[in-house]
């Protein structure tokens, strides 16, 4: 669908969605500078028309109107039982400029190569990250999968292991994404975006060479329109 093709970002944003039949609330996931994508716990059907308020943490709310496009039923592991996206009827120019902005930021945060590799991810303190793995893997932090939804904003000290670590990775991370990743996984439904803050020891090297070693292995992938002519030198930037 042509809606789904163009840039967009995940985010996890409490909405009121209201329609004809009334009101409720609603966790917006997936935006684009022509719609979004949420899920709910309200049955709706494609072409119904609805108002959004988007609840943004700091800012005023924005008002959408659109109508459904489509729609899935989510596994019952899942909070929600439905997904649906919506197209916007009319424009919104502050919804724009925040879509524009978030845009910006994820993808000057996604410079560095991703790397598709499994990790085992262990957290003494999060039981629910016990059996988490990697998605992918740059320079700058992790994308993971989890069987429950992780907190915006909370730091949290990993274990990295994997065939590819001769020992395991310890590290300081801060959870800046987090959203619905794959609703066909009844393990791993849920995901996260993870960046790093610091290594243990001598982890920072020890991540840089196992990173090495994967740019051998794999051809990366480099955000639309990005693409350098060259691949860089690998860095990692610790604050």
């Amino acid at each position: 669908m042509e809606q789904r093709r163009q840039l967009r970002i995940a985010r996890n944003l409490l909405a009121k969605v209201a329609q004809s039949g009334g009101s409720f609330f609603a966790y917006v996931q997936d935006l684009a500078k022509n719609g979004v994508g949420f899920t709910c716990n309200r049955p709706l059907a494609i072409g119904d028309a609805v108002d959004v308020a988007l609840n943004i943490p700091g800012q005023p709310t924005i008002a959408l109107k659109g109508k459904i496009v489509w729609q899935r039923n989510l596994p019952v592991i899942s909070r929600n039982k439905y997904q649906y996206g919506l197209t916007l009827a009319e424009p919104s120019p502050s919804f724009d400029r925040y879509v524009e902005n978030q845009l910006k930021r994820e993808y000057e945060h996604r410079r560095d190569a991703r790397y598709t590799d499994i990790l085992t991810v262990e957290n003494a303190d999060v039981m629910d990250l016990l059996d988490a793995a990697t998605e992918d893997i740059s320079a700058g932090g992790l994308y993971i999968r989890t069987g429950a939804p992780l907190e915006m904003g909370k730091q949290l000290e990993l274990k990295l292991s994997g065939p590819q670590l001769a020992e395991p990775l310890f590290c300081l991370a801060e959870v800046v994404a987090v959203f619905d990743a794959d609703p066909d996984d009844l393990d791993h439904p849920y995901g996260a975006g993870v960046r790093f803050i610091s290594f243990s020891g001598d982890g920072a090297d020890r991540f840089k060479e196992y990173l090495r070693g994967l740019e051998s292995l794999f051809h990366f992938h480099w955000p639309p329109r990005q693409a350098p002519a060259a691949a860089p030198e690998v860095e990692i930037e610790i604050e």
